[in-house]
């Protein structure tokens, strides 16, 4: 069996799963194998890995079954005890398994690790050096947009790897699970991660394992879809991770970031802002009523998870408090920042 399982998610993305595989062909490491789940792809993606990367191992969905479901499909076929996950839209390094499995070997109490990635078009431009939380469930990307001066030069703990580019040990996903389907897709490595470091899984921050990304080409990165995801699925992470106190203090946090987002709206600042530009303040307002709705409905069987979740957690509430305040989203780059 190879020591490393790359799992690549795929739907309609073949030029993009090409240059993917195309830069794990030329890793220095080579105790790996890829699987490329496809999720009913119907541009040729499937073809092209069995004509092109023929070592490729192809599981074929017969529907889009989401980032969540397609992820852990690999995941049951994978045969590594370390997994990584990596967005089709991504290249990497060629030292980028290399430099990971070594940080494998360095911290082997830590489950999951995190790489560097960089905007592919401004490859001094960092997209994620691991995940911040603000109090209301919402995750965002440490460094994101901001320019390489190489304050992210150090390798340290952080809460948790993006979802983009990700290194897992197999011993930790089966000790805490693997992602969530009922997410779909986002805010699902945040939930994971969480997880994990409740049970007491570490996440180290890999700054010489280097990857590339397009950001949002499956989904569109200011898509109704994409907000209506990340606004139901941030009320579960609430609910199913946070301490009793802070879940109870939740609401007034999003009520917080509400103003905020609405301020930088009007002042042509944030996400926010750059989604009214491509839709309407009523369609805005129209998701988050849909997405509160759909995540209440499913409230009572989220709730029995969180029970399991909290009677197994290793880190008190005290430790899980000091967590989140060292891996804080603060309200102004949240809301003022793209």
């Amino acid at each position: 069996m190879p020591r490393v399982s790359v799992i690549i998610l795929n739907w309609n993305g073949r030029e993009l799963l090409k240059a993917c595989l195309g830069s794990l062909a030329a890793q220095t490491y080579e105790d790996f194998e890829t699987i490329v789940v496809d999720n009913g792809s119907d541009d040729g993606s499937p073809e092209m890995v069995g004509i092109e990367f023929g070592d490729v191992v192809l599981v074929r969905n017969p529907e889009n079954t989401g980032f969540c479901r397609g992820n852990n499909i690999g995941m049951e076929r994978a045969g590594g005890s370390l997994v990584v996950l990596l967005n089709n839209d991504a290249e990497v390094a060629p030292d980028f398994l290399e430099k990971l499995v070594a940080a494998a070997d360095l911290d082997p109490e830590f489950g999951m690790f995190a790489p560097r990635i960089m905007m592919y078009d401004k490859r001094s431009v960092f997209d994620s050096t691991g995940l911040l939380v603000y109090p209301d469930g919402i995750c965002r990307s440490r460094g994101w947009l901001e320019e390489d001066e190489g304050q992210f030069d150090e390798a340290d703990e952080v809460l948790g790897p993006n979802g983009c580019a990700a290194m897992y040990r197999t011993s930790m996903l089966a000790d805490v699970g693997v992602f969530d389907e009922r997410y779909f897709a986002y805010l699902e490595d945040l939930d994971l991660a969480f997880r994990g470091q409740l049970r007491g899984w570490k996440c180290r921050y890999v700054p010489d394992a280097v990857a590339y990304h397009k950001k949002s080409m499956t989904s569109g990165y200011h898509s109704a879809f994409k907000a209506y995801l990340v606004e139901r699925n941030r009320i579960w992470n609430a609910f199913k991770l946070f301490p009793r106190r802070l879940l109870f203090l939740s609401p007034f946090y999003t009520l917080a970031r509400y103003v905020a987002q609405g301020y930088a709206t009007a002042t042509g600042k944030g996400i926010s802002s750059s989604f009214v530009r491509d839709y309407s303040r009523l369609r805005l307002a129209g998701i988050l009523v849909r997405s509160s709705l759909s995540a209440i409905r499913r409230l009572p069987e989220i709730m029995a998870e969180r029970r399991r979740i909290q009677q197994n957690r290793r880190l008190g509430a005290l430790a899980v408090f000091v967590l989140m305040k060292k891996y804080r989203l603060s309200l102004r780059e949240l809301a003022f920042k793209d």
